[in-house]
């Protein structure tokens, strides 16, 4: 989970670039393809962003270039439809509509209480989890950019899939504790099943198997005052069967380490985890290794190449260096990206 209450100084990001990149700062005229680093920001300071890079150019904020406004405060997702950017500002509550083309804003999806991740459903739908503790599966219309029905799930409702005709939406507890996945019929937008997994459960992939890998983070117990800590639930990788809803269990790291981003390389057949080093998961024969010794804030695959990208260690108050290595941890260079990088999303 990334509720992250810190405060955090407002800094006006700084292109930097490095190995193929440029140093002064490019005009685009189309943005509609290319890496997308998604930048969280701080809590509280309206100072997350996208960053942009491709063929060598990289803009450090092209929303701002184009709306000369903020994109938003605590970005929690990005995705592309149909030519359009649909970015959930998790804490001003709303979900921005952006030309692919220009960065231009189109419209604002309002309406939640507290965005976390969007997930495109088809028939020109889509889905946004929403709520701190009581959670629910918002479905947007995207013709109109409004939300058309709400299904109830778990407790903080965080990452999502589509495998087939149904949703899983991870139960993460938010505020509280929950450590379920929802099943959700899509036509009929109704619940079929909760699937136990292990403790916060916060995102989740399918692979052409149909197999459901979803990343837990593991519960962090405090004391009955909420000042101290005093112990831990496990994290784990849990395999979850779209046939019949069994689920075997990986314990990842050690007890103490709470994970909450990962990527799959499905060609390579592994899964990365962003811990305290970044972790490799081998889906044939169940093993993890190290496949870096850095600690990391998040970590994305890009589908065309399998090149890693490692968005680095945050302190929520300045920017952040992402930096690419092949498939084989070959280190191929390093960007400049706003504050609290932690996804990168790839669009050819």
């Amino acid at each position: 989970m990334k509720y992250k209450l810190l405060s955090a100084l407002i800094l006006s990001l700084v292109l930097v670039s490095c190995d193929k990149c440029k140093t002064d700062q490019p005009t685009a005229t189309d943005y509609s393809h290319g890496a997308y680093i998604v930048n969280e920001g701080s809590f509280g300071n309206l100072n997350g962003s996208i960053t942009w890079t491709l063929n060598g150019l990289l803009v450090s904020n092209p929303f701002a270039d184009a709306n000369g406004t903020a994109l938003g405060d605590v970005i929690s997702d990005f995705d592309e439809v149909n030519g359009k950017f649909y970015v959930v500002s998790n804490s001003t509550s709303k979900v921005v509509v952006i030309n692919a083309s220009t960065f231009k804003v189109e419209a604002e999806i309002t309406g939640f209480t507290y965005p976390r991740s969007f997930q495109i459903v088809g028939n020109g739908k889509a889905a946004v989890t929403d709520g701190s503790t009581n959670g629910s599966v918002k479905w947007i219309d995207l013709a109109t950019n409004t939300i058309a029905s709400s299904t109830p799930v778990g407790l903080g409702p965080e990452g999502m899939c589509v495998y087939a005709d149904r949703l899983y939406v991870c139960n993460s507890g938010g505020w509280d504790i929950d450590n379920t996945v929802s099943v959700i019929d899509i036509p009929s937008q109704s619940v079929l099943t909760q699937v136990n997994v292990a403790d916060r459960p916060v995102e989740i992939q399918a692979d052409a198997n149909g197999s459901l890998w979803v990343l837990c983070s593991g519960q962090t117990q405090y004391d009955a005052s909420w000042t101290q800590i005093i112990g831990h639930t496990p994290a784990a990788l849990a395999r979850v069967s779209a046939l019949d809803n069994s689920v075997t269990t990986f314990d990842v790291g050690v007890l103490g380490d709470h994970p909450l981003h990962m990527a799959k390389d499905e060609t390579n057949q592994k899964i990365y985890i962003s811990n305290s080093t970044l972790l490799a998961f081998n889906m044939l024969t169940n093993v993890f290794t190290e496949f870096l010794p850095v600690a990391s804030n998040g970590v994305s695959v890009n589908p065309a190449t399998l090149e890693v990208w490692v968005c680095g260690e945050t302190n929520y108050a300045s920017a952040s260096t992402v930096k690419v290595y092949s498939s084989a941890g070959e280190y191929v260079k390093e960007l400049t990206a706003g504050i609290a990088a932690w996804k990168v999303v790839f669009i050819q």
